[in-house]
């Protein structure tokens, strides 16, 4: 702590400072000490220093591989086109140039306690519930209401592009545990990580980065033994390189850069063209063996061996085969695997929480299982390089020149590439958002990051009504305002599809409505976050959707009501609303009231019966309870 300035002037002065000044100083000094010995606990001398900061985040290992600083400078453009991804600021270090969030002295209220953020010249605090008791009480299956506080400093962070998420070491430094809170970016706001997250609203939880998020965070990590007795004061997890680095996708370095320190060999590698045998280019690999080294982190899998992993970390490496190291799980109706049933004793709700009862992927950031189950991947080259490229695109999406338009369809399929071709084909106008290929074939249905993205699992439009918590079909994402039954006759009529048993809800109500109101909570997050995209309310139109997300604004699940609110900013005449999500039930209750007079005084015209609506225009407010009334309750936690 710094003395007062006023008495630093003091002492430096010329005048002499005096018996009144001496005591001055001496009393300042005093409260100085005083004040500084309260706060003993939240200094602690060891963790002030760099080297402390490496010690409690996981150890860089070399064996084989040599970091990406080792490749800028024989291919200076591909490390600049990569440190300008997402992929590289995954995961780093807490400082100063990482860390997005204020840590400016405020107080966060969570669940059990409330908490502080603060800086200190170049590092982050916070003042936590002791996470440690938190875990072992979870893990007894004990509820920890209150405990302890304690300050952590924050030694590294996950995430730059849509949320961050910060980690404290252990008092022993062999894991990192979550802090409770995390960044929303583009909201420029702390909220709790529960909140960020479509799961049931109960409580929260300690989450352990060398558990899980090591696999994928960073270059080839080995959890080691964390959560066994053993010599503190360094991390046991080890990897390669924080963040997505270089080596992620080319394979360990060592040989390359080796073999390449010899201006002959380089010069004659140059020459002679050709793939080079010391490292793997992903260009040059087949479809299936170049898209499953991106399925090492976008897909649903485990490891075939966990313990094996977190005791020698992964075997798979660019080039090879994910299996058997790592196993894709697939869902029951797509595939028999029989080490599945061993899983899903284990954990019971890992098919459901990544996978759709179709069998569809039902969470971001899985894209190679989705493309795993396409004609086009099974039959077809088509491979996760045909549409994405990951040097020198812009990095949301990392999607090649035109790959965000029909052009990354009409390349194998040449005979739809006209204007007349596509209109025939879609039964929509060629300008239209309907005659778009990914619109029908690649629908919006995975959910994650609080909103929806396009399924990597390229189908044809179908109307799957039988099942309970079915994933919403292509046509009513568009066309939120008819039914299914509408949807239906179209497909039959146009392309000769079936038309499946439709329960009496879905034949009279639009699905778009029906899933908001009464569906499961992915699907009302999928259609509030649909309520919101333009293609759909061109399609729907965008007067009637202002009482349905209201609803929603005071669903049981956060993210619901994150979409919901987010929605209902991009409606016309509904700025200004001043929503908090995680605001109080009150607060929420009065923006919806607000919603409805706004939308009641707007003069919608709307009289449509599946849209619940009365010949004058008003909802039939029974029918709109007797929907709610059925909604699907059960819990939903998609597994991001």
């Amino acid at each position: 702590m710094t003395p007062p300035q006023s008495v630093l002037r003091g002492l430096t002065s010329g005048g002499g400072l005096g018996l009144a000044g001496l005591v001055t100083v001496v009393l300042a000094l005093g409260l100085l000490f005083l004040s500084s010995a309260g706060r003993i606990d939240r200094w602690p001398a060891e963790a002030t220093s760099r080297a402390a900061l490496e010690a409690a985040t996981p150890t860089l290992r070399r064996d084989g591989f040599v970091g990406s600083d080792a490749c800028v400078a024989c291919h200076p453009g591909e490390h600049a086109s990569w440190a300008a991804t997402y992929h590289r600021t995954m995961t780093q270090r807490a400082t100063e140039t990482a860390v997005l969030a204020p840590f400016d002295g405020r107080e966060l209220v969570g669940v059990d306690g409330v908490y502080r953020v603060e800086r200190r010249g170049e590092e982050f605090w916070v003042r936590m519930v002791d996470p440690e008791r938190k875990l072992a009480a979870a893990e007894a299956g004990e509820a920890l209401s209150a405990g302890p506080e304690v300050w952590r400093r924050v030694v590294m962070t996950t995430g730059s592009h849509h949320l961050q998420v910060y980690w404290v070491a252990s008092a022993d430094k062999r894991r990192l545990l979550a802090f409770p809170f995390s960044y929303l970016i583009a909201d420029q706001r702390w909220v709790a990580n529960e909140s960020t997250l479509l799961r049931p609203p109960e409580g929260d939880a300690v989450y352990t980065w060398n558990q899980v998020c090591i696999q994928c965070h960073a270059v080839s990590g080995i959890p080691g033994d964390f959560d066994e007795a053993g010599p503190a004061g360094a991390s046991t997890s080890s990897v390669a390189e924080l963040g997505i680095a270089c080596e992620a996708c080319h394979g360990p370095g060592e040989a390359h850069t080796t073999r390449h320190r010899d201006p002959t060999a380089r010069y004659g590698q140059h020459i002679a063209g050709g793939a080079d045998p010391t490292i793997v280019n992903p260009a040059r690999l087949p479809h299936d063996r170049a898209s499953e080294l991106c399925g090492q982190c976008h897909s649903a899998a485990v490891f075939a061996d966990e313990n094996a992993w977190r005791q020698r970390g992964p075997s798979f490496r660019p080039g090879g085969r994910l299996g058997p190291d790592l196993q894709v799980v697939r869902h029951p109706l797509r595939a028999d695997q029989p080490w599945l049933d061993d899983l899903l004793l284990q954990d019971p709700g890992f098919v459901e929480g990544r996978l759709w009862g179709d069998g569809t992927i039902r969470v971001v950031g899985r894209e190679f299982s989705g493309l795993l189950e396409s004609p086009c991947y099974q039959r077809g080259e088509l491979s996760c390089l045909s549409c994405h490229q990951l040097h020198g695109a812009d990095p949301d999406d990392q999607l090649a020149p035109q790959m965000d338009a029909d052009a990354a369809c009409t390349g194998c399929h040449p005979s739809l590439a006209t204007a007349e071709a596509a209109a025939a084909h879609s039964h929509h106008r060629a300008d239209s958002a309907g005659s778009r290929c990914m619109n029908c074939h690649m629908p919006n249905t995975t959910y994650g990051l609080l909103g929806a993205s396009r399924s990597h699992e390229i189908a044809v439009p179908e109307v799957d009504a039988q099942l309970q918590g079915a994933r919403p079909n292509a046509c009513n994402l568009c066309h939120l305002d008819q039914t299914l039954r509408w949807t239906a006759e179209h497909l039959r009529r146009w392309y000769g599809a079936e038309t499946p048993t439709i329960e009496a809800e879905h034949r009279e109500v639009a699905a778009g409505l029906a899933w908001a109101v009464a569906g499961d909570a992915n699907q009302r997050a999928l259609i509030a976050w649909h309520m919101g995209w333009e293609p759909a309310l061109i399609a729907s139109g965008d007067r009637w959707v202002a009482p349905i997300l209201a609803l929603l604004l005071e669903d049981p699940y956060d993210a619901v009501r994150y979409i919901a609110g987010s929605s209902l900013a991009r409606l016309p005449g509904y700025e200004g609303l001043g929503y908090d999500y995680v605001g109080a039930p009150s607060s929420r209750a009065a923006t919806a009231d607000e919603v409805r007079r706004r939308w009641r005084s707007g003069g919608d015209a709307r009289r449509d019966p599946q849209l619940l609506r009365d010949p004058s225009g008003e909802l039939r407010r029974a029918a709109l309870a007797a929907l709610l009334a059925d909604r699907d309750l059960r819990p939903i936690d998609v597994r991001e």
